[in-house]
């Protein structure tokens, strides 16, 4: 979008789309898979939605992504003397961009270096063919929110099944050698439902009584490194390290946590398309029984 002097705006950033306003917008950190429009001073807040403080101080207004119209990134681009720039900033009388051809010769001559980047800063009535981009970001966010409630969101899980149908379960057996199993409405005839449950969904199985008991986790790479997952934040895949090798965790900057059994594990958090082997592994329980 521009505004009535047909001024890029924003110059690059995301814009969400809400009961037919435009607004910018950002990944609500904390509240996946939620998205915060932020309302330019002055603006009226949005109807029906809530403010919330970041932690920069700035308020955004979150809403599910089911109640989006659009979500996109913007970015713009535009000529300067044939050439290509992506644009960087912009003031009513120049634009800022970052080269994005090829011609050495040219970035020598004319723009400014910056590291291995060349960029410039142009009179507006020199610039031709300015044009915004989009980047849809919703589409994708709903793909990856039915992936990830798929895979149970790639968390070690145990599961029981009873008479053909299977339930969440406990992983190891109790002292009396008895499995818990997450039945929910179900009440199993045949099965003892569990005193210390004052909710009644949960009821205890010899291993006899099962079809089969096991657990499924999933294993990953990234970087060429091993990683057990242990479920997602905030729509990224979170994994302990496998590998024995503390200089990949010191070279890849892993997060140190302290494990349950206080031992300290080594983690981190990527994308699903960062990563490679993502593989699902079942371990039968009932064998060692």
């Amino acid at each position: 979008m521009t505004d009535a002097g047909d001024f890029p705006f924003p110059v690059k950033g995301e814009v969400a789309a809400f009961h037919g306003e435009l607004y910018a917008a950002r990944a609500a950190v904390g509240l996946w898979p939620c998205v915060e429009l932020l309302p330019e001073p002055g603006r009226p807040a949005p109807e029906g939605l809530a403010p919330r403080e970041a932690a920069d101080g700035s308020v955004g207004y979150p809403v599910a992504p089911e109640h989006l119209e659009a979500w996109y990134a913007v970015t713009w681009t535009f000529r300067w003397r044939g050439e290509l720039f992506e644009c960087s900033a912009a003031t009513p009388t120049a634009l800022e961009g970052d080269y994005l051809g090829s011609d050495e010769h040219f970035a020598k001559e004319h723009l400014k270096r910056l590291f291995t980047d060349y960029y410039g800063v142009f009179p507006r009535d020199e610039a031709t063919e300015l044009e915004q981009h989009h980047e849809d970001l919703l589409q994708p966010l709903h793909a990856l929110v039915r992936r990830l409630a798929e895979a149970d969101h790639f968390r070690p899980m145990t599961y029981a099944v009873h008479r053909g149908r299977t339930y969440p379960a406990a992983a190891e057996a109790d002292a009396a050698g008895l499995i818990a199993l997450t039945t929910g409405d179900d009440r199993p005839e045949d099965l003892i439902a569990d005193p210390r449950d004052p909710s009644g969904e949960h009821f205890l199985a010899t291993p006899e009584q099962l079809d089969a008991w096991y657990r499924t986790y999933w294993t990953f790479r990234w970087e060429g490194g091993p990683f057990d997952a242990v479920g997602t934040v905030d729509g990224g895949l979170k994994g302990v390290y496998t590998g024995g090798s503390w200089g990949f965790a010191d070279s890849w900057q892993l997060t140190d946590e302290t494990a349950p059994g206080g031992d300290t594990r080594y983690t981190v958090t990527v994308d699903l398309d960062g990563v490679t082997d993502l593989e699902q592994h079942r371990t039968d329980l009932l064998a060692n029984q």
